[in-house]
């Protein structure tokens, strides 16, 4: 006899061969063709979603109820042709292993493009490829706030501000559900966390919950009607997230009236109660869902009426996004077939939309004495340095697509470009950056001084004597294992993969250090669980490592003196390797040096006298982050601020071009004439980078977010380091700045950063003039604030201006922001041409939430008004009435 998930399959089978000539059909198809069929009057397309999904509901059994309600990957009702949910991630485009899709440059890119409708675009790459390898739901996009510049996923989101992320993020939803996918908006809520991100207590008050966090979620639900909301891992005022029944039925269902359905990040959700808090789907592994579920139910766990409503939800998503009525092929089939390949051409259309993603999305930071745009009649020779800068650059975790279907590197791109006019030359200059680059501490000893590196790893802690699992050759002693590490790592440094990367092991590492110059040396090590460093077999540093920290030996060597290093290394610290792959902080080892002032490691060298013989270098820095890693300091990695310092002395027309998360720190900032800021391009990095640099695209991005000028000005606004909760099991993070997040935060403490929010330059200029506002009556449900003003092109070549509008504070006795983004727009112009420019202003930013009467409050006067190009430069001011 069959067992009850055989019978399940044999009837899923034959519906599916029932089915297959008449449910995967077009659109216009499927609406001929469904009033014919009377036994499933859920498939006549005349009838709206939610009577759809009430009829099919009513034929449902519960068995079938909770099949449908699997996060992914489960059977589905093909046999009342519902198909599974079955779905990717495809934050900065899809990402699915040893399928080719289209790299989008990551969430910054897009923010810093300020341009909504290329963000439908974006979307639709993300929607059409999903559906193209026949899934049907896309994990994205992502619209965490970047409120920590430590965090190792802000890369995948759209900035620090609520206007503009939310803005951003509801253009993406109304991207990828117009190709009939639907999108899984994540993640909801507060989440800016990647260390311990499984149990930290994000504690925030109820008016910055509603205007900071909540307020990109609210645009995100009214004006796009996402299918699906992925709740987070982490715990919001004591709840997790995914089982927190005010954050999930009374603001995201209730306040905001989304009518999807909420489904649980990878296992997030904690147990079956979190169904009654407003769970509706749970996955990837079973424990709350499928038959698991199903028995939930019967036991009086969970209500049949919680589930019936769940499902409701499902259905309803997936009639309104067009999922039923023409499923993606093969995704009514049990079990998921393999992906399918993306069309060739559809691969050649999207990579226009990552091209113009790039261009739009470079941020020319710094350009003195205009070194920008290169022009090959002066630029004869020009020298590429940099470990990255001939590698695909992108984060590690979900949101990476691991195989880009059209890749071209910095490298690539320069020396495209440069053609025949001039000489393209590469040096590496340090080693390659990896997840291990996000610890903090000295510098990795580089490759270009240690040589002979053996690595021996073994399971267990303290287990040195049992055979290797893992004997290799590294360049490095630089350690740093996790998810974005071992499981979807895209560095240049391999990762060691399961189990090491789930269980205890000890490593130990062996290698010849040779002194590049005379001096005296700090050797260290950086590390969490303990660690012994052998100088000669001479033990210097012994260390129990119970939390993350750093013990450095002075060595007085020779130029050319050969030291013999080795170094034992057991994940032994408290619950260092307990709970899953989100909350263990995993192996962390690093063996570092700190080199006699002057001294540089003969990569760095080679890398100065390559620039000293060139018209021109340009260094292509990057950092390395990823998910449940954040980042342990601003500091760019693997020595690469004394490599820009070493080679801007050599060469006085050295450009920086940063490939980074976020924001980092520029201690050589003073030396060089040009920095751009490229983020994780995509695909097509090195065209867009090669475009911007020779001014074939000129540059309009604008960060979307602050560049603190020092690690301690985010301290200062309320943000602390959080990688310092990596041996705290259940930290708590308080949210001090309150409302006042990123830009808001500096102008209320009157700090001012390296780089402000909105910031970015042109290779043109643009004149502000003729400020005129509209005022806005709160008694109209339809008027709306408004600003114009008239803009114009006053440089010599055509240009984009991203203009900004903020307003100041409120005419209230509450405290409001002093600067606030309430709209943008994107204005081109040829030169000395004119444009009247008007803006709409969000109605959110002229209001704040009470907490007495839990409801926003439109305060009535005079409100300064600020338009120009950043956060702190106003070109125009003025003011707007409300009444």
């Amino acid at each position: 006899m069959l067992n009850r998930k055989a019978r399940r399959a044999t009837r899923a089978g034959l519906a599916v061969a029932a089915l297959a000539t008449t449910l995967i059909v077009t659109p216009m198809q499927a609406a001929s063709a469904a009033p014919a069929q009377s036994s499933r009057p859920w498939m006549n397309t005349r009838l709206s979603a939610d009577e759809r999904a009430a009829l099919v509901l009513a034929r449902m059994t519960l068995d079938q109820k909770t099949n449908l309600l699997i996060q992914t990957g489960g059977p589905g009702v093909p046999e009342l042709g519902i198909p599974a949910i079955r779905g990717r991630d495809a934050s900065n485009g899809l990402t699915t292993a040893g399928v080719p899709t289209t790299a989008l440059p990551d969430g910054m890119a897009l923010a810093s493009s300020f341009d909504d409708e290329l963000a439908r675009r974006y979307g639709a790459v993300a929607g059409a490829e999903t559906r193209a390898t026949g899934y049907n739901s896309a994990a994205a996009p992502t619209i965490d706030l970047a409120r920590s510049p430590w965090n190792g996923r802000q890369w995948e989101g759209t900035g620090e501000d609520p206007l503009l992320s939310g803005r951003l993020g509801s253009a993406q939803v109304q991207g990828i559900q117009s190709q009939q996918v639907q999108a899984e908006v994540k993640h909801y809520t507060v989440y800016n966390q990647e260390t311990r991100r499984g149990h930290v207590d994000s504690q925030v008050d109820e008016r910055t919950l509603q205007e900071v966090y909540t307020r990109p979620w609210e645009k995100v639900v009214t004006e796009s009607d996402p299918a699906s909301v992925m709740c987070s891992f982490n715990k919001v005022e004591t709840e997790h997230a995914c089982g927190n029944a005010t954050l999930l039925n009374d603001v995201l269902k209730g306040q905001l009236g989304f009518k999807g359905y909420v489904s649980s990040d990878f296992n997030a959700a904690h147990s079956f109660d979190d169904y009654a808090a407003g769970l509706d789907t749970s996955g990837e592994d079973l424990v709350f869902s499928g038959d698991n579920l199903e028995r939930a139910v019967l036991a009086g766990r969970v209500s049949v009426q919680r589930v019936d409503e769940s499902a409701r939800r499902v259905l309803r998503a997936m009639f309104a996004t067009g999922v039923i009525d023409n499923p993606p092929a093969g995704s009514l089939t049990t079990p998921q077939p393999a992906s399918k390949p993306v069309p060739a051409a559809m691969l050649s259309q999207n990579d226009q939309v990552a091209t113009t993603s790039g261009n739009e999305g470079i941020v020319l930071l710094k350009n003195d004495r205009a070194q920008l745009p290169l022009s090959t009649s002066s630029a004869r020779s020009i020298a590429v340095i940099g470990s990255d800068a001939d590698h695909y650059i992108t984060g590690g975790g979900s949101a990476a697509v691991r195989d880009p279907a059209r890749l071209t590197t910095i490298l690539d791109g320069i020396t495209a470009r440069a053609g025949s006019g001039a000489t393209v030359q590469y040096a590496p200059g340090t080693d390659p950056v990896s997840t291990a680059d996000t610890l903090p501490g000295p510098a990795p000893v580089p490759s270009s001084v240690l040589s002979d590196v053996t690595a021996q790893y073994r399971l267990g802690a303290g287990n040195f004597s049992s055979p290797a699992f893992i004997s290799r050759p590294e360049a490095q002693i630089n350690l740093r294992t996790g998810l974005a590490n071992d499981v979807i790592n895209t560095s240049q440094v391999p990762g060691l993969g399961f189990p090491l990367v789930t269980s205890p092991m000890t490593g130990r590492w062996t290698a010849t250090l040779t002194a590049p110059a005379t001096g005296t040396y700090g050797l260290s090590v950086s590390h969490l669980g303990s660690a012994k460093l052998y100088l000669d077999d001479r033990l210097v540093v012994d260390d129990a490592g119970a939390t993350y920290g750093t013990q450095t030996q002075d060595v007085t060597l020779t130029a050319g003196q050969e030291v013999q290093v080795r170094i034992d290394y057991s994940t032994d610290a408290p619950h260092q390797f307990d709970g899953s792959l989100n909350d263990q902080p995993g192996a962390m080892l690093r063996f570092g040096w700190t080199p006699p002032a002057g001294t540089l490691s003969p990569a760095i060298q080679q890398a100065v006298d390559l620039a000293k013989k060139s018209d021109v270098a340009v260094v292509v820095a990057r950092d390395y982050t990823g998910e449940a890693a954040d980042r342990g300091t601003l500091t760019l990695p693997q020595d690469q601020d004394a490599l820009i310092s070493a080679v801007a002395a050599a060469n006085p027309r050295t450009v920086v071009v940063l490939a980074t998360s976020g924001a980092v720190t520029m201690p050589w900032l003073n030396s060089v004439p040009a920095v751009v800021e490229a983020w994780y391009g995509g695909q097509q990095q090195g065209k867009t980078v090669a475009s911007v640099l020779f001014g074939d695209v000129n540059p309009s991005g604008k960060l979307p977010v602050t560049f603190p000028a020092d690690e301690q000005q985010p301290v200062a606004i309320g943000v602390r380091n959080t990688f310092s909760d990596v041996a705290t099991v259940n930290p708590t993070t308080r949210y001090d700045d309150g409302i006042d997040v990123g830009y808001r935060g500096y102008a209320e403490k009157g700090l001012t950063p390296l780089f402000p929010f909105g910031h970015g330059l042109s290779y043109t200029t643009f004149g502000y003039d003729k400020l005129q506002t509209k005022q806005l009556n709160t008694r109209s449900a339809k008027d709306t604030a408004q600003v114009k003003f008239q803009l114009t092109n006053t440089g010599r070549r055509a240009g984009t201006e991203v203009v900004q509008v903020y307003v100041g504070t409120l005419p209230t006795a509450v405290d409001t922001p002093a600067r606030a983004l309430a709209g943008y727009a994107r204005v081109t112009l040829e030169p000395g041409r004119k444009s009247m420019v008007s803006v709409d202003l969000d109605l959110r930013s002229l209001q704040y939430w009470d907490t007495t009467s839990h409801s926003w409050v439109t305060p009535t006067g005079r409100v300064p008004v600020y338009v120009g190009t950043s956060a702190t430069s106003a070109q125009l001011s003025g003011t707007l009435t409300v009444r």
